[in-house]
């Protein structure tokens, strides 16, 4: 079985979840802390200011258009290393009410619409990232013609690499959440002849929720097929301020289909 990590939710989100079997996968434009998808682009314009000269300052100019032009096509649930984290309980469980559900990390690992990423908090090492992801553009000719498909191809594959790197990195003061990220990367194209957006690669059809005034869109992950030595669900650990009866909860788990799953409770005292 691979790593356990945790979903930390409210009650009635736990509900959903168990009784639907299924994830939301919401636009990394809606995180909570708006600022965690400039983090990497802040990164990417310093390091554009440095390799940019007058010999190659067209070159970059027209990585820039096509950059800016670009919302991140790239989808993610948050998940933690971390069972029993004060933090998590605060911001994601109803200040402790709710429940963290253990997740087998293997799981996932059966649909390839998806991946999962530990969240990357050192600087230096999301600046090597950055160099590295940098490369192709600053190898092929200063002379290219930035029509031509082989620079629009090199650019693409360079900006899908920073939307993915940016969808895993944080400032280092979270690094004691210990997130883990599911991702999701549709292909989402806007065909003007047909006056619609055409989906591929995506998990289901995009969806929308209402929240504060706000339209987000999201992707569902279903876990509800089975494979042999290979549980969605692991366990279940309550919150500290939680209120459920473990037979109780088990019967509700049953139910739904996962009855081999663990009921634990925070060893946390706060109130």
């Amino acid at each position: 079985m691979g790593k356990i990590i945790y979903h930390y939710c409210h009650v009635e989100a736990f509900r959903a979840i168990i009784q639907n079997k299924k994830l939301w996968l919401s636009s990394v434009y809606n995180l909570n802390d708006y600022k965690e998808i400039h983090w990497i682009n802040d990164k990417v314009s310093k390091k554009l200011e440095k390799i940019r000269n007058k010999d190659n300052f067209s070159k970059y100019k027209a990585f820039e258009d096509i950059f800016n032009k670009q919302l991140p096509s790239v989808y993610i649930a948050s998940f933690s290393q971390g069972s029993d984290l004060l933090s998590q309980w605060r911001a994601y469980a109803n200040d402790g009410y709710g429940v963290a559900i253990g997740f087998n990390s293997d799981y996932f690992k059966t649909n390839k619409l998806v991946h999962t990423t530990d969240v990357l908090y050192d600087e230096k090492k999301q600046e090597k990232q950055i160099d590295k992801i940098f490369l192709p553009l600053e190898t092929i000719s200063n002379e290219i013609d930035f029509n031509s498909n082989t620079f629009k191809d090199i650019v693409n594959e360079v900006i899908n690499n920073i939307n993915n790197l940016a969808a895993k990195c944080k400032n280092e003061l979270f690094e004691e959440e210990k997130e883990v990220r599911l991702i999701h990367n549709p292909v989402i194209i806007d065909d003007k002849k047909s006056e619609s957006f055409v989906f591929k690669k995506n998990l289901s059809d995009m969806k929308f929720r209402a929240v504060c005034g706000n339209l987000i869109p999201y992707f569902e992950f279903e876990f509800s097929k089975k494979f042999e030595d290979i549980p969605a669900i692991v366990e279940i650990v309550k919150g500290p301020k939680n209120k459920f009866i473990d037979k109780e909860i088990k019967i509700f788990l049953s139910n739904n289909g996962f009855y081999n799953v663990k009921i634990k409770s925070s060893k946390s005292s706060y109130r």
